[in-house]
């Protein structure tokens, strides 16, 4: 049985489905599926369907003798709450719904999942963006105000593997990291699994980002977008007269190129989307997504300096859905990924240039089995291409040539069990990279004891990744990430991981869990050479992190949002058995998000924030060079060079703590109506109190010489309360 949205056609999940006479209830999956009762051929049975937002349906259905799929159309109904008035948005369901369905679906503990109106609720930097919201969410951490990019379970942003429709993205992010890759007009729904990652997503130790396009209308066309510091957005959707086709369209282009606000930058966007509905029991869709970024920034670090970086991505997949009945389900996926990345840093123009390309082909295919007390999901996969990275010459960010190639083939299996209460989920993924000739199982294991409202989840994973990005964290340069392969002979990075949570649901308001995880890491990539730039220099280094968080949500009523904590503790050993901490080892977080949706088209949103400093080095003093090269010897560099005599940092072992972080964000947002048209202008004001913020220090001499010491350090801030004003549209 399939229910289905009567004026968009697309599938509901969360639905509510009963069948009185038997007193049974289901909820239907992301395919909008849930199995019916069993009933001979012919009989007739009652229905009874739910769903926030669209009106009961209360029928008999007559079942046929060929036991194919039962189409239900639901029409949409407002809901009534008093002094409010909500209408359901197009991406199909609430935050509460979503949290349903994904706790439903997948024995994965800590998994949370974000709706486009919740991405579009939070106070932005410049626009909404997905990545920022996200790092809202218990478990969460991140670095500093200026970069967009995660950090799940103890693991680096790179160990965060990012998807869209199921491709992977390799440069998901615009403005040298800042902003978030994706439209948030062409999302309908994210899927963040923090550590406790399902079988059949692979190739990422710390956790996955997995974004669904949003779907097309059925009728007419209607257009959305939007004008803001970061850029100009447009979309519009419809239908096609032909196999129930519907299409989506939707793009950015950034305004702070043309406005020349602190240099020369610009991005772009574009999201292509087609769905098809050629039988009842088929699906076709296909999505693309393309995007390109420029900057250039002279005299960045100093007299003669020159930051120039450009990246580009090209992601597109086709897939096939067959829905026979309530029972199976299949899909046939292709998809390709291309990244090409270009980041120039160092003195003169123009500076030396180390370039990164990936070309990444792929071919998954799954069936879902579904039974009354059982269930199983099987798949293959293959995934692979190309991979070069090279440098134009010394003091490049990159010396030398890297070229190669990764190539993986790999089976995957997630089984489900109850016995009685008790719902057990093992699973594996197994497979071979094929380049370097690695095997790789990684095994899964997870259960859930459900009791009335409550839920206590437990697992055991294990997971591998190949590729990674090389990153420089004593020294981090904004820019294109730089991605390279393990050539044969290398370890590969591994990561042994156990999560526990307890989950409670009170009504369809209020959800609460309370959980604790560790991880250990193995073959982890530092790129801290001490002469050059050679990826053949790598070091791999082992680490360990643990944790605890605790969330609460309020999913509906006039004040909406969640408050969570979260405590991490996050060590690292190099080849040589030192130990150090990673800038990501934040210990005490303090997220709270209120929103307020729609009174009397007013909106408003709060976010606050409150966590332990970071850790930094140390700095030992400081010599010149004529390139970006901080790893040089300070006796191989001569001194004295004149205007281009540019001064470097030598780091010590030493580590020490920024101070305590702070800030509250806030946005105010007012819709009205003009003829056809929804406008609502908006401003967002970012650490709203001012609060002074370090991300790290600049070492400055006490002296006219600047080779002598000793050194004091001057705090370098974060974002600043500056409004940022923009203004959405629809019809």
């Amino acid at each position: 049985m399939r229910v289905l949205d009567a004026s968009l056609g697309v599938p509901l999940s969360g639905a509510e489905v009963t069948f009185p006479e038997s007193g049974v209830t289901r909820a239907t999956d992301r395919l909008g599926v849930a199995e019916a009762v069993p009933a001979d051929a012919g009989a007739q049975l009652r229905v009874v369907v739910d769903r926030l937002g669209y009106e009961l349906v209360d029928t008999v259905l007559a079942f046929p003798v060929e036991r194919g799929t039962v189409d239900l159309l639901l029409e949409r109904a407002p809901v009534g709450i008093p002094a409010l008035t909500v209408a359901v948005g197009r991406a199909g369901g609430g935050s509460r719904e979503l949290a349903r369905v994904m706790f439903d679906r997948d024995v994965a503990v800590g998994a949370v999942g974000m709706t486009q109106a919740e991405v579009k609720a939070m106070p932005a930097v410049g626009e909404p963006d997905v990545f920022r919201s996200l790092r809202s969410l218990a478990g969460v951490t991140s670095v500093n105000d200026y970069e967009a990019g995660m950090y799940l379970r103890g693991g680096n942003s790179d160990q965060v593997g990012v998807r869209w429709e199921g491709a992977p993205v390799f440069g998901p992010y615009h403005m040298f990291g800042m902003f978030g890759l994706f439209n948030p007009d062409a999302v309908e729904t994210v899927e963040l699994y923090k550590g406790s990652i399902p079988a059949r997503h692979g190739g990422s130790l710390s956790g996955v980002v997995a974004a669904r396009q949003r779907t097309g209308g059925a009728s007419g066309v209607r257009a959305s977008g939007g004008l803001s510091f970061l850029g100009v957005r447009a979309a519009a959707d419809g239908s096609l007269p032909w196999g129930g086709a519907r299409w989506l369209a939707a793009g950015r282009r950034a305004t702070v190129d043309a406005v020349q606000v602190g240099g020369p930058y610009s991005f772009y966007d574009l999201n292509l989307g087609l769905r098809l509905h050629p039988g009842e029991e088929h699906r076709i869709g296909f999505s693309m997504l393309a995007s390109n970024d420029y900057f250039a920034w002279g005299e960045f670090f100093g007299a003669g300096d020159w930051l120039d970086s450009r990246w580009s991505n090209l992601v597109s997949s086709l897939a096939w859905t067959w829905v026979p009945g309530n029972r199976v389900s299949g899909e046939v996926a292709a998809y390709l990924s291309r990244y090409e990345g270009e980041l120039g840093i160092g003195a003169g123009a123009p500076p030396p240039v180390a370039r990164n390309a990936i070309t990444a082909r792929g071919l998954r295919a799954g069936v879902t089995l579904r039974g009354e007390r059982t269930g199983a999901r099987a798949g293959l996969e293959f995934e692979g291409g190309p991979v070069s990275l090279s440098g134009s010459g010394p003091g490049a960010y990159v010396e030398g040539d890297a070229p190669g190639s990764y190539s993986q083939l790999s089976v995957f299996g997630e089984f489900e069990q109850w016995l009685g209460p008790l719902r057990l989920a093992p699973g594996f993924r197994a497979g071979v990279e094929r380049s370097a000739s690695r095997r790789f199982f990684e095994p899964r294991l997870a259960a859930r004891l459900h009791a009335g409202p409550l839920a206590v989840s437990a697992s055991l994973d294990r997971t591998h990744q190949f590729l990674s990005v090389l990153h420089d964290d004593r020294y981090p340069v904004p820019g294109a990430p730089m991605w390279f392969v393990r050539e044969r002979g290398r370890p590969v990075s591994v990561a042994d991981g156990a999560s526990v949570a307890l989950d409670a649901w009170r009504g369809e308001r209020w959800t609460g869990s309370v959980g604790g995880w560790t991880r250990r890491f193995r073959g982890i990539p530092s790129w801290r050479p001490r002469a050059s730039r050679v990826v053949s220099d790598m070091a791999f280094h082992d680490g360990e992190a643990s944790g605890w968080e605790a969330t609460v949500q309020r999913h509906a009523g006039f004040l909406r949002g969640w408050i969570s904590y979260q405590w991490a503790r996050v060590r690292f050993t190099d080849g040589e058995g030192a130990e150090y901490l990673p800038a990501w080892d934040r210990r005490h977080e303090v997220d709270g998000v209120v929103t307020m949706p729609g009174w009397r088209g007013l909106s408003v949103s709060l976010r606050a924030t409150v966590a332990t400093g970071t850790p930094f080095w140390v700095a030992l003093g400081r010599y010149g060079g004529l390139r970006y090269d901080p790893n040089q010897s300070v006796n191989d560099t001569p001194r004295g060079m004149g205007p281009n005599g540019n001064r470097f940092t030598i780091l010590s072992s030493v580590q020490g703590r920024v101070p305590h972080y702070e800030r509250i964000d806030l946005s105010v947002r007012y819709e009205f109506h003009w003829g056809l048209w929804k406008i609502a202008p908006f401003v967002s004001v970012p650490n709203v109190t001012g609060r002074t913020n370090a991300y790290g220090y600049d070492p400055r001499s006490r002296s006219s010489d600047p080779d002598e010491s000793p050194l004091h350090l001057l705090a370098l801030d974060q974002i600043p309360p500056i409004p940022f004003v923009g203004v959405d549209f629809r019809f």
